[in-house]
């Protein structure tokens, strides 16, 4: 069963809070965000180990 999950991260781009909604899959994913203070596109990365959630976020020229 998929588990939705808040979280919140740090744009690569402005340093500004964003809250993203995440998908508890057991699957790594890998997907664009646009950065909701500056609009710049972030690159989300999700990962689940048993039960924590790795959420991390990287600028797309990276």
């Amino acid at each position: 069963m998929d588990v939705l999950e808040y979280v919140t991260v740090l744009c690569p781009y402005c340093g500004e809070r964003n809250e993203l909604t995440v998908e508890r899959t057991g699957e790594a994913e890998f997907y664009p965000e646009d950065c909701q203070v500056c609009c710049c596109a972030m690159q989300v990365s999700v990962m689940s180990r048993g039960n924590d959630l790795e959420v991390s976020v990287r600028r797309e020229d990276d």
